[in-house]
Order: C-alpha cells, then structure tokens, then sequence
C-alpha cells in the first residue's frame, strides 16, 4: 500500500493515477472528502495533518509514502508525517521539496523544507528528496490580470527558471516510490529549457492571439498581495527570498534529471501550454 499525502492537488492526483496504472495498492490522504473523487480501485484518507490520529490511521498497513504540503504549516505537518511513518514502521518516504532547500541560508522557505527532509530522514525509512524547479502551471496566477489588463505582472520576473510540469515531477515521484535505488537520494527536477517571466508570457500571447504587456512587479507590491491573500507575512517573504534567488544551479539550469529517472524527455513549456493554454479563456 502506498499513501499518496497532498492527494488533491495537480501533482498528488497524478502520483495517484501513476500508481494506479502501474498497479499498486494506493491511499489517498485528503483533507476535503470533496475532492476525493479518484476513481476506481483508489482507497480514501479523509484526514488532517494536524491531527495526528488521522494520519496514523492513514498509514496503517503502509510501505510507502508521498508527501506533498503546502503553506506556512508545512514544516510542523510534515514533522507529524514523519513521526507516524516513524511510529508505524513505513519503510519508504519520498517528499516533493524544492530547490530552495539547496541553500537554506536564503530564507524561511527553503530552511522549512530542508527541516522536513531531515526529520524524514530521522524516522529510519528509506527517503528519496525530490527538490523541484518552479512549476509551469504557476503562470495561471496570471489569468486574472490578463483577462482584465491583458498584462502579466512578476516579481523577480527577468530570472530564467527552467520551469517543470507538474505531471513530471508525479512521474519522477511514481519511480521513485516503487524501484530500487533511490534511497537516499536528492533529485533536482526541473524542465527542459530557462525562460524568464517575459518569456512565457510572449509564449502565451502567442498562443491567446494578441500581445500582452509585462511589469516587473516590486517585492513590496508582492508581499501586500500576498498577505492580502491570506498569507502570513512571514512565510510571504520566504516565498519571495526563494524568487530572487538568481543562482542558476538552485532552478535555472535545465538538468537531465526527469529523463535519467523516467526514460522520457521532460515536457517543454509550449507543450505544456497545449494542453493547459484553454485555462486562459476559462473562468
């Protein structure tokens, strides 16, 4: 049985479907009974991560796990993940981190994920990292001022990331939860090709049919917005300490990382726009 933790969102879903076809007993761990619709043969969690209990009954019967958290709690649900993969004796941990946690002198974002790596890496199970570039599906936070200004704005927008799919990196994550030879192992995934913020947003002019306009957002302007949002402000400004980080070894240097683990040449960003791009015209 393999826990698929972070089952509702774009990666976790399609870890679940990678294992399922592969054949593998799977358990989607969710918070949201709503979002539990995986399809046949796909056990249901419905838990929480900070409550303990939930998770504990989740890994019952496990011998992997994926995990996948997000916000500003990640790094305490995380410890909660790994002190019951610890309790109930799963022997294989495989955890979507991020190239931030290369350096975790830059900032909180980073130091959180590096914190839970090492926390995974105490309960005794075999762990395989996965530190992710940043994900092409980012640029749907776009929609909104592109279908009212027909403008794109970024913060730190002009540092070339070699963005990845998210349906590789689940791809990676499947291989890494069910072949030999990755425990212990740090894999940074990225996508074939750097492309600043004005790159992607030509890409997706071009395939809208009309320009559209970039501004550099400040970090100030980021921060309020994301605060706005709900952030804490803390954590905002980790995420933003991760952006400027103009070192291309940390998600700016396309790596063959995703062909070595999966056999195939990971999707380019127009690829990727193909299937996505009707997101753009859709509420």
């Amino acid at each position: 049985m393999i826990v698929v933790i972070g089952a509702g969102g774009t990666v976790g879903r399609e870890v679940v479907a990678g294992l399922r076809g592969r054949g593998h007993a799977v358990r989607a761990f969710v918070r949201d009974a709503g979002r539990a619709s995986f399809g046949a043969g796909v056990e249901v969690a419905v838990g929480d991560l900070s409550r303990p209990e939930t998770v504990r009954a989740a890994m019952a019967g496990a011998d992997a796990v994926f995990v996948l958290t997000v916000g500003p709690d990640a790094a305490t649900q995380e410890a909660v993940v790994a002190e019951e993969v610890r309790r109930g004796g799963v022997g294989r941990i495989v955890k979507l981190s991020s190239v931030a946690a290369d350096d975790p002198a830059l900032g909180s974002y980073g130091r959180a994920h590096a914190e839970a790596e090492r926390a995974f890496t105490r309960t005794g199970a075999a762990f395989t990292a996965l530190r992710a570039a940043a994900f092409m599906s980012n640029v749907l936070q776009w929609r909104a001022s592109i279908a009212a200004e027909d403008t794109v704005y970024q913060t730190y927008g002009h540092i070339p990331r070699a963005v990845i799919d998210p349906a590789d990196v689940a791809a990676a994550a499947v291989v890494c939860l069910t072949a030999a030879g990755h425990d212990g192992q740090v894999y940074r995934l990225t996508g074939p090709e750097a492309l600043t913020a004005p790159q992607q947003a030509t890409r997706i002019a071009t395939l809208l049919g009309r320009p559209l306009g970039y501004v550099e957002a400040p970090r100030e302007a980021a921060a309020e917005a994301m605060t706005a949002g709900g952030l804490p402000a803390g954590f905002a400004a980790g995420l933003l300490d991760a952006q400027a980080d103009p070192d291309p070894c940390r998600g700016g240097l396309p790596l063959p990382t995703v062909r070595n683990l999966t056999g195939r040449e990971p999707a380019g960003f127009d690829a990727w726009l193909s299937r996505h791009g009707h997101l753009f015209t859709t509420g």
